[in-house]
């Protein structure tokens, strides 16, 4: 029965959520059927290979799930799993390449504004998006002809049942979650590193160090972004503190994502605050280098902006995968 379930896992991942218990229920029922009738014909239990020749007969997964979902034309529904599997992998691909070439653009040319950067990618992400969906559409178009027409070979319709992955289990789903204790240890470790961001500008040693009184020498001062940064990184941490006293509340468990979003974006606000600006350290007496100040101010800028398109990157990713589990299930659930 291990096969079994098996197989009714790969067929269970393309189908839509609200038919797909009932539709599993009947496909069990059929095999399970034919499975009692080939072991009264063979007169003993059904070995792993009859198992597998029933199943491979019954058709590979994916065309399986195919038969109740609605039929496409220009890809058929043979091709139609591995032309959106294709995509899924693709396109994020293209994403990300574009982001990272505009994010060494970014990076290494400080003339470049934070909001005229971020036009500029949406703009260029838009076209390459649909040059390459295009360029795939065209190939599975064409493979789909090929397959009309009877040349693909009868290699594309093999496939081996004992190579479908092992059936998951609950509490395989459920062993990422955390214990209490890690959550009681997380929550102590929050708590003590919000109490040292809150006491920092009564004691500004802690953050920096010996470079207090470097800086008191140089006759430098924080810049007035410092300011609005640290305000917005106060709220980031109250959001995270509430998030992880709900942590401890199972019927909470809902909000967390979107919470987790909201922080994400905080997060990111202020870093991209520290990126579009351009002074951090400012002159705070005659006795000041203003040169010094001028090249520490370029290489600070540099490193929040590489610390930006990291930022950026990690919260488009969070976002993608977010909507995934947001996403409507009429389509193939990949």
């Amino acid at each position: 029965m291990d096969l079994l379930e098996r197989y009714l896992q790969a067929i269970g991942q393309y189908l839509p959520a609200a038919t797909k218990d009932d539709t599993l229920a009947e496909l069990r029922a059929n095999l399970l059927d034919q499975m009692d009738g080939r072991a009264e014909e063979l007169g003993r239990p059904l070995a792993d290979a009859d198992v597998a020749a029933i199943l491979r007969a019954h058709g590979k997964p994916e065309v399986v799930a195919l038969r109740y979902l609605p039929q496409r034309s220009l890809i058929g529904p043979t091709i139609f799993p591995f032309y959106t599997l294709t995509l899924t992998r693709v396109l994020p691909l293209v994403i990300f390449v574009s982001f990272l070439a505009k994010g060494i653009e970014f990076v290494s040319s400080r003339q470049e504004s934070l909001a005229h950067a971020l036009g500029s990618f949406a703009f260029g992400l838009w076209t390459s998006l649909l040059i390459s969906a295009a360029i795939i559409t065209v190939v599975f178009a064409a493979i789909e002809m090929a397959r009309e027409r009877g040349k693909l070979g009868p290699k594309w319709h093999e496939w081996d049942p004992a190579k479908l992955p092992a059936v998951k289990t609950h509490a395989a789903m459920d062993s990422s979650a955390k214990s209490l204790a890690k959550r009681v240890i997380d929550l102590s470790v929050h708590c003590l590193w919000m109490a040292y961001v809150l006491w920092v500008p009564w004691h500004p040693f802690w953050i920096l160090g010996p470079g207090v009184f470097y800086m008191d020498s140089l006759s430098v001062a924080l810049a007035p972004v410092w300011h609005p940064f640290y305000g917005l990184l106060v709220a980031l941490l109250v959001v995270q503190l509430v998030m992880k006293l709900l942590a401890f509340v199972p019927t909470a468990q809902r909000t967390l994502a979107p919470m987790k979003t909201v922080t994400d974006l905080l997060g990111l606000v202020a870093v991209g605050m520290l990126a579009a600006s351009s002074t951090y350290f400012v002159a705070a007496g005659a006795a000041a280098d203003v040169q010094k100040i001028a090249t520490v101010n370029y290489s600070v800028g540099i490193a929040f902006r590489i610390a930006f398109v990291f930022a950026l990157l990690g919260f488009v990713k969070d976002l993608w995968q977010y909507a995934k589990r947001w996403a409507p299930k009429e389509r193939l659930a990949f």
